[in-house]
Formats: structure tokens, sequence, C-alpha cells
């Protein structure tokens, strides 16, 4: 199930309620226009469902989300609610609890509480609903999250925020009948960062720091400067811990880079056929032209002027 909300051809008199009936429809929250707005409303949204798991995507202008009884009769399953703030700030007053959120906040909630929350600058956020019974089994001593708890940015925080990273970009090609066992890993990976000890689930700590790991690669593939020690400091653990993380997928540190560097040089070659080969080479932080060309040779069967070649000649 997938939904997409925006108010850009709606009419002006009705942007706010087109708005609001869709979003309380599918949300179980009620949207109230703020008191000296300005201008006309503008807000867009994307919402989707797959197994256990509901994914929103949200940008609005400055308004007030509210749940209260009736919202909580309309949707009334147990859920946790995970909830990333990505505007300049919001309010929020959770079960009678007055909070700030901040940029970058990763947020873990009770969604079945009444709340109500303002946001100055406009809602900019990510959230994601995953029953209860996902959760609860894996929280220290079977303990429920009191009303909200803000997740901490390093340690299991950010590896869960990794995780969830992860999810949101590979939603589509993650098969429905997968979709379980990755909420039980995100159930785990929760439960650690909210006291479970790491050691009860080794591998899903593994899996998601192997998304760091990956994440991080990939923002600085450019760098011919990438190297273990590098990336094992800025993920705060071991070279060999970093190592240890690539091998049960089949491959190693340094294969991955040159295939990721590979993969950047190839589709530069073929969008940018006047740019020079050396020049991409070393953009993606390649040291030596002959060793490019081998190793491309070698992981693709052609040279770089052989593809593109071979580009040209495509018929259109």
């Amino acid at each position: 199930m997938q939904l997409a909300f925006s108010t850009n051809d709606v009419p002006e008199r009705d942007v706010f309620a087109y708005w609001a009936d869709g979003v309380q429809a599918n949300t179980g929250t009620r949207r109230l226009p703020m008191a000296g707005a300005a201008g006309p409303f503008r807000a867009r949204s994307l919402l989707r469902r797959r197994g256990p798991i509901v994914h929103a995507k949200s940008e609005t202008d400055p308004h007030i989300i509210t749940r209260g009884p009736a919202e909580l009769a309309q949707m009334g399953q147990e859920t946790y609610w995970l909830y990333r703030e990505a505007s300049a700030g919001s309010w929020c007053n959770y079960g009678g609890r007055e909070s700030l959120a901040k940029t970058g906040d990763l947020i873990l909630a009770d969604f079945n509480m009444p709340f109500e929350a303002k946001a100055p600058s406009g809602f900019r956020y990510e959230s994601w609903l995953l029953p209860k019974s996902l959760i609860d089994p894996h929280l220290p001593g079977s303990a429920r999250i009191p009303r909200q708890r803000t997740l901490n940015r390093d340690g299991a925080g950010a590896l869960a925020a990794s995780y969830l990273d992860t999810l949101t970009r590979e939603w589509d090609s993650i098969p429905e009948r997968s979709m379980a066992q990755v909420a039980d890993c995100l159930a785990r990976l929760l439960g650690i960062a909210n006291g479970t000890a790491a050691g009860e689930y080794p591998e899903e700590v593994r899996t998601a720091r192997l998304e760091d790991a990956k994440r991080y690669i990939n923002q600085h593939l450019a760098s011919p400067d990438l190297t273990p020690a590098l990336v094992a400091a800025t993920l705060r653990i071991s070279v060999r811990t970093l190592h240890l993380l690539f091998e049960p997928v089949g491959t190693s540190f340094a294969r991955y880079v040159l295939i990721r560097r590979l993969e950047e040089c190839r589709m530069a070659l073929v969008s940018n056929p006047a740019r020079p080969v050396i020049d991409i080479a070393f953009a993606w932080g390649f040291k030596s032209l002959a060793s490019f060309y081998r190793t491309f040779q070698a992981a693709f069967s052609l040279s770089p002027g052989d593809l593109r070649a071979s580009e040209r000649d495509r018929p259109c």
C-alpha cells in the first residue's frame, strides 16, 4: 500500500481541509490550522505500508498535530512510533510531558497516547510505525517505552538510525515476504538502543554496523585516502572488527571499495563520453591509471575505450 498527498493542485480555499481529512483518515492524527499563519498552506506526504511496518515522510507548512480520544479510538492498534526530526525543531506535549525535538533526533514513542505537536518553521520528518508485539519482547525486563524516548546519536542508537536509512532506501526492493524478518531485526536493535545487552543480538548489530560502514564508504569513495584505519576510527571500532563485518557477505573492505569505485567510473564513462579516462579514474580515488585499466578490464571484461565504443554503437 502506498499513498501520496500533495496540495499542489488543490484550490487554495480547500487546501487545508483536503490535507487534514486525508491525513486523519490514514494516520489517526488530527491536523489543525495554526493561528496567524501567513500565505497559502502547502504540504506533501508519502505514506506506505509493507508487512508490519508503516513508513511516512512529510513536509508541511506550520500547523498543529493532535491525537486525542477520538483519534485513539479510530486507530486503536497497539503501536510504537519512531519519529526522526528533519526540521529546525518541533515542540510536543506527549502524554502530559513537554519536550523539544531537535534536528536529527530519533524518538521512540508510544503511539497509543494523546499528544499535541507544533513546528514553528513547519514539519519535516520521517516516521515508522511498528506493532508493540514486535518490540516489547526485546526491551530490557519487558518494560514498555514510558511515553517517549530520544535515542542516543552514537552507539546502538546510531546503529538503529543506520538500519532505518537502509530500510527506507531499499523499501521498494525488499520482498513483502521478507518484511517480517526485517522488522524483527529493527525491533532487536531498538531493544539494544533501550538497554538490552548487545551481546544477545550479535547478528543484528553486525548488520547495522556493516550498513554504517558501507554508507561512509559510499560518501567518501572519491577520496584516495579512504583506508580501513580511517573508516574504523570514524565508526569507533577496531580495524579488525571492520574487516570481520565484510566476511559473512563474501567480500572484503578493499574489494567492496574497489567495486564501488569501478561502478562509479563505468557510469561516468558512459554519461560523459568526452571526459578523459584519466580524469575519471583519479576523480574516483584511483592513484594509478595502469591499475585502473587492469582492474576495469578484469571486472567488466572490456576496456574503458571498448565500453564507450559499445555505447556509441548501440541502436537508439
